[in-house]
């Protein structure tokens, strides 16, 4: 077969062209049809979303580079449901996404560039995006969070934003919004506001130290009204804003963007998923103090008798009173948000692992790793109605009062007490998350837990069937693909038989990589990581360590290097994939033959975008 040259068209690999995409979409679709597939989710964090043009550190999902990569997500890798990680807002201190706030989104993820446009009053010049913040970010692969987070950056910007906003006429749609939002977000916008109100009188977000009248402000049911009334009229001395007011400005504009990227993800065909972390911030607890309980921490077993402590634990005595009605409102808010939710840690609703901190001298006891050390609480938090009460009259009574359907709630079931927890969750039509990383020819692979028998198995999960779970390879906490294949010794035999596959097609670590995402694709939903369908080698989050988490970022010129990496075999082949599970489930060779023409053409040499494609005359093509 031979190619002619395409001058500096010419890559590693072959972007397919306009008119090949349409039959690449239409022969996919007619390999997902054939498998009976349902959700193929991507796995994408807000920051780890490319930025092409004034970029400030930092991805977000609100963005159009956003839109434009999930298009070319669904097109290639048959993604029709995106999985987001914690939109809450962080700290220069605590980065994780999962130290965030509950009910307040972060304003790291604020498009800034759409202020400029008419759907937002114009309210910040276009002028300013000629300021140096956008354009001094030199590494465009890494979440750079001391430039996305510095004070003298984006909160200046945001600043000016803000009172162009309040000279805004009255009769302006925008200032209308405003006040809707904030009526309809009245349980938690105020209280949310003013706790960036006192960081800012005391200098610090640290509430130990405030004064204990402020710190313990919302612990009783009647707070003190004159201070509130106090702390509302405030303004920043240098810039004469009104900081309760600014920062509900905010969150009005961070949900006004998260609103309007859900309805373009969801005219491309793509659902969103939020992730409901288990985790409160400070801000939470300070907030609603009067449901937590002072001495208790949520917690997991970290072995070696060791259990670390992650956040605040509700007061579970308060379940039918007002514990209960924050939860409520926390998923109910979620629940408006997004088409969906991944609830992290579910076990924790079911049947909590309850911590007390440990101490050192006075202070909370740290290990070399990071965590807080604690003793586990005893005797064991019983939730009522055997471990059904959150989930049936919280969590399922918020996703059925927003009309979304219980098979698009995805539950955490992962380490922690999750055996114990099934029973709680069965036949309430929600999917649960399993990962294939500790597979073992018993255990762990996607056979395995779809098992058919007669009689029930004293295995609950081998008593679950396709479409009652989501399965990936790992996630975002896990090894990568590449990494997981290094190690994949144990698995080889049970990939060999389940797929119908030799020695010779696993006879490399990328090629073992694609056998385990193949096994994805015999069953019904699955989901993959960003850094795993990019064939990136980086982690976005490693357990236990203290640098480098949280801040992989797809390239600029992300369609490129997907399909150099393609090429080498790193990256996620999706007609390979498709192909793999069709002959396991012997499918028509017909569409097996089309999937691995696809397969083999997008390991070709060419030009590396469509765009690059279109321009080349067809003769110079691979075919």
């Amino acid at each position: 077969m031979k190619i002619n040259s395409v001058k500096s068209n010419l890559g590693f690999t072959r972007a397919l062209t306009s008119q090949e995409k349409q039959r690449y979409k239409n022969e996919t679709q007619r390999a997902r049809q054939a498998l009976d597939l349902g959700t193929t989710t991507a796995t994408v964090f807000d920051f780890s979303f490319p930025t092409t043009q004034y970029d400030t550190g930092i991805g977000t999902s609100y963005s159009q580079d956003a839109q434009k990569m999930t298009e070319m997500l669904k097109t290639m890798c048959g993604i029709n449901s995106i999985q987001l990680g914690p939109q809450g807002q962080i700290s220069n201190y605590v980065r994780s996404p999962y130290s965030g706030t509950s009910f307040s989104l972060g304003s790291h993820l604020i498009d800034l560039t759409l202020l400029t446009q008419n759907e937002y009053g114009n309210i910040l010049p276009v002028s300013e995006l000629q300021n140096p913040y956008f354009h001094t970010v030199r590494q465009h692969t890494n979440v750079d969070y001391k430039h996305v987070l510095e004070s003298d950056g984006r909160d200046k910007i945001l600043e000016k934003a803000y009172l162009n906003f309040r000279n805004l006429s009255s009769t302006n749609p925008l200032k209308q919004e405003f006040e809707n939002f904030k009526q309809n977000n009245s349980y938690w916008l105020e209280r949310d506001a003013m706790f960036e109100a006192f960081s800012y009188v005391y200098d610090t977000s640290d509430i130990s130290k405030w004064p204990d009248e402020i710190q313990y402000l919302f612990k009783d049911k009647n707070p003190n009204q004159d201070i509130i009334n106090d702390i509302k009229n405030a303004v920043f001395s240098n810039t004469n804003i009104n900081i309760v007011d600014y920062e509900e400005f905010i969150q009005f504009i961070a949900d006004k963007q998260l609103k309007s990227a859900k309805e373009k993800f969801n005219r491309q065909g793509i659902d969103i998923y939020g992730d409901s972390q288990i985790g409160f911030s400070q801000k939470d607890f300070w907030a609603h103090r009067n449901v937590f309980d002072e001495k208790l921490e949520f917690g997991c077993d970290i072995g070696g008798g060791n259990y670390s402590c992650w956040s605040p634990a509700i007061d579970f005595n308060q379940l039918q009173t007002d514990a209960g009605v924050f939860l409520y409102n926390k998923f109910d808010l979620f629940f408006k948000r997004y088409d969906g939710a991944r609830i992290d840690a579910a076990w924790q609703y079911i049947k909590p692992l309850i911590c007390e901190t440990k101490k050192l001298n006075g202070e909370d006891e740290i290990d070399a790793s990071g965590n807080k050390l604690g003793v586990k609480h005893l005797p064991e938090i019983q939730i009522p109605n055997n471990g059904t009460y959150i989930i049936d009259n919280i969590i399922l009574r918020a996703a059925n009062n927003n009309n979304i359907p219980h098979n698009k709630i995805l539950l955490e079931l992962l380490g922690g007490n999750s055996w114990n927890s099934l029973d709680a969750v069965k036949g309430k039509g929600m999917n649960l998350i399993h990962i294939t990383k500790y597979a073992k020819d018993d255990w762990g692979r996607v056979k395995y837990y779809e098992t058919k028998t007669q009689n029930p198995s004293k295995d609950k999960y081998q008593n679950l069937k396709p479409g009652d779970y989501t399965i990936g390879a790992g996630t975002h906490d896990d090894e990568c693909l590449l990494e997981q294949a290094e190690n994949a010794q144990n698995r080889l035999q049970f990939l060999m038989n389940d797929l119908n596959l030799s020695y010779y097609d696993l006879n490399s670590k990328e090629k073992i990589a694609g056998a385990i995402a193949g096994e994805l694709f015999t069953t019904k939903n699955q989901f993959l990581t960003i850094n795993d369908i990019m064939g990136s080698q980086r982690r976005i989050n490693t357990p236990n360590t203290k640098k480098g988490n949280w801040e992989y970022r797809v390239p600029r010129d992300y369609e490129a290097q997907y399909h150099t990496n393609l090429m080498r075999n790193k990256g996620f082949n999706y007609p390979d994939a498709l192909s793999k599970a069709l002959k396991a489930k012997h499918c028509d060779q017909d569409i097996i033959n089309s999937m691995d023409y696809w397969a083999w053409l997008l390991r070709q040499n060419g030009p590396l975008t469509t765009q690059d494609a279109d321009k080349c005359n067809p003769s110079t093509l691979i075919k």
